[in-house]
């Protein structure tokens, strides 16, 4: 009896440790974060449960990564497209693709050290009045300076790009948190909405996979307060979703860059800024998969807003007609192409055009007349205090693009029941006109908030 009792005992552990091996197992077949270059990305395959990916990652030895849950899009990495083919007959598979240039423009990095920072909390707000209005010269150019009844209350623009620094005095008041989900030391490590997601309280950070979408770039802080901060923002009183899909480098993947406009539909963003983008020569099918991505908002009457593009890298604007630059060349009448105007409604030297294929243009700042005041990293030891509200300029297609994001919210704040298109419409029809860009920007005009409110 007693040796049979010493068997049914190593029965038992080796059961447990099996168990133990199989759990470990298909947790490290799941990959955290996105690819850092393109021997790193993977196969996205369409139509794929996450319980069907971790099967087939335990079974066959590859690894996966979850693009969107409720999509059914999963990366598959470490196994080819004709292999993948056999085992997912039914699927539909696209190569992602890692941009090897950087798809934002900044000119300063930030220190990595503002990584895993919670959101600590609203400031009291600090709103704008004639005083303060008169730092930011764009909001005169737009007549944006003066804003009466409607100023983006209840409106979500998410803001996908290299994250937000929400713990800014002049942004925390208005950064969307999610009721469902709890964060920082009171964070129950549960994903108590089902999205996939734990503890996505204050967005997402797509890029290293965890719930502080910090900005340790600059470049998504500034755009966020352009468009809905508290003191310079165009919608004031909008809220703002910060999703990050980009590294410190302003470098990112078509998979996580769609991974992040997922979610922001998912968690009913009204208007999508994407100030990013990258030239595409053809329609392959992971720029395919973007395009279907972005499309797919009209359905949950999202609004895209992108930037069209800084040129080349002599700094010189492009012909979009000509060569593309995606999302802002999808043709979806849920999106706006933003060109950038200097001071004087000019396109300025560094700014895409394209008669067909480039809608509008905003004040994007030019280096003649500095760039666009805005938002930026205060770096903070902990919570930021009333006085750490920094500032600077930018300039570039990536600040025109908000700007018209936080028209777009003014707009649905006064017709909350206006469809994306209805927005999109009233943008285009009420700029005003600018004969300088006859001939390079489809309306001919620069947004106007006074004559799109009224």
């Amino acid at each position: 009896m007693g040796h049979k009792g010493n068997n049914m005992k190593r029965i038992s552990l080796l059961v447990i440790m099996s168990a133990l091996l199989a759990s470990c197992g298909k947790e490290l077949a799941q990959i955290q974060g996105a690819p850092q270059s393109q021997n790193q990305a993977g196969i996205i395959a369409s139509c794929t449960t996450k319980e069907v990916a971790q099967s087939l990652a335990t079974t066959h030895g590859f690894k996966y990564r979850v693009i969107n849950k409720k999509a059914k899009l999963i990366e598959f990495v470490g196994i080819s497209s004709k292999e993948l083919k056999k085992l997912l007959p039914k699927a539909k598979l696209t190569q992602n693709i890692v941009y090897d240039k950087p798809v934002v423009k900044s000119d300063q990095f930030a220190a990595s050290s503002v990584s895993n920072t919670p959101f600590y909390g609203a400031h009291t707000p600090s709103y704008r009045n004639s005083q303060s209005a008169n730092y930011f010269d764009h909001l005169s150019q737009i007549e944006a300076a003066s804003l009466g009844q409607y100023q983006g209350q209840g409106v979500t623009i998410a803001i996908v790009d290299t994250g937000v620094y929400y713990n800014h005095p002049h942004l925390s008041p208005n950064i969307k948190t999610n009721p469902s989900e709890s964060h920082g030391s009171n964070a129950d490590h549960i994903d108590n909405d089902g999205n996939g997601l734990v503890d996505d309280y204050a967005g997402w950070d797509f890029y290293n996979n965890d719930a502080y979408p910090i900005d340790d770039n600059g470049h998504g802080t500034h755009v966020a307060g352009l468009a809905a901060g508290t003191l310079g923002g165009i919608a004031p009183k909008a809220k703002i979703l910060p999703i990050k899909v980009l590294n410190s480098q302003g470098s990112g993947d078509l998979g996580t860059i769609a991974q992040g406009i997922l979610y922001a539909i998912d968690m009913n963003a009204d208007i999508i800024n994407l100030s990013l983008g990258g030239n595409v020569s053809t329609i392959t099918s992971d720029v395919q998969n973007l395009i279907n991505v972005v499309v797919s908002g009209k359905s949950h009457n999202t609004l895209m807003i992108t930037a069209s593009g800084n040129g080349g890298s002599d700094g010189v604007g492009d012909c979009n007609d000509a060569a593309p630059v995606y999302p802002a060349n999808i043709n979806s009448n849920n999106v706006i192409s933003v060109g950038a105007v200097n001071s004087f409604n000019r396109l300025t030297s560094y700014s895409n055009f394209g008669q067909n294929t480039v809608h509008i243009a905003a004040p994007g700042g030019d280096s003649f007349t500095g760039g666009l005041l805005s938002t930026d990293i205060p770096y903070c030891n902990g919570p930021c205090n009333e006085d750490s509200h920094a500032y600077t300029n930018k300039m570039g297609t990536s600040m025109a693009t908000p700007i018209v994001s936080g028209l777009a919210a003014l707009i649905k704040s006064k017709y909350p029941n206006y469809t994306y298109l209805q927005i999109r419409e009233l943008i285009l029809n009420t700029g005003v006109y600018s004969s300088d860009l006859d001939g390079f920007i489809q309306s001919k005009s620069v947004v106007n908030v006074k004559n799109a409110l009224q």
